[in-house]
């Protein structure tokens, strides 16, 4: 009897780790819903100034493998326009055919290098189906290879429609000691890939530390470029 309830406890014991183990790993934060939940103040335009009609006004570069632009036909730049909303406030929906094994790709460059604190992704306003399963975000400093810092597989995890969700170093990927001058978000699959208009994002906000100092991500600090203006 003795030997039972030893093993029972140890299975509990188990059990109670890996729900831990997996709740540590769904950290990231829900902000809210609508452009007024976006932090603000990112590295691609610190000052909050950018023009997306016309692409002035960022601190980036923009490049993508699949409807580069802004505005004109929810084009792929609309995920650093700072806002949140139908039409041209987001990039959608994919040509036809399938997602690469490539990915969906869209590419941020600065001029020097930053270890990535934190970011935010953002879902669209429509169709669930369309929203990222898989996807990556990956650092660089030639533009060609590139490292994952961030990798996502096993649905969306949003639920509400223009939802902004945090990741932060520490918690939903490794403090970062290296910089890169060049920050690219990969959708690989979608659920209702590759039928009809099968993907959609609403919007993307990088924060990075020039120093490449291990940092709370949460902090203010003068090191890091992009003001928050939620600090929680």
């Amino acid at each position: 009897m003795k030997i039972m309830m030893i093993c029972a406890g140890l299975v509990l014991m188990i059990a109670f780790t890996l729900i831990g183990t997996s709740d540590m790993a769904q950290a990231e934060e829900i902000l809210g819903t609508g452009t007024g939940s976006l932090l603000g103040g990112d590295l691609t335009d610190p000052e909050n100034d950018g023009a997306p009609d016309a692409d002035e006004g960022y601190n980036a570069i923009f490049t993508a493998n699949e409807e580069p632009g802004f505005g004109g036909g929810e084009f792929s730049f609309n995920v650093f326009d700072n806002r949140l909303g139908p039409g041209n406030d987001k990039w959608c929906c994919g040509r036809g055919g399938g997602i690469p094994d490539e990915g969906l790709h869209i590419t941020a460059e600065f001029e020097e290098a930053y270890a990535l604190t934190h970011f935010t992704v953002s879902s669209a306003n429509d169709v669930p189906a369309r929203d990222p399963t898989k996807w990556e975000v990956q650092g660089s400093n030639d533009g060609e290879e590139f490292t994952t810092i961030y990798s996502h597989d096993g649905g969306s995890f949003w639920n509400a429609r223009l939802q902004v969700v945090r990741f932060d170093a520490g918690e939903d990927f490794d403090v970062q000691t290296a910089g890169y001058r060049f920050f690219r978000h990969v959708t690989f699959d979608t659920a209702s890939n590759p039928a009809g208009a099968y993907f959609q994002i609403g919007e993307i906000e990088y924060f990075g530390d020039s120093n490449f100092t291990a940092v709370d991500p949460k902090a203010k600090i003068t090191t890091t470029w992009g003001s928050i203006k939620n600090t929680r």
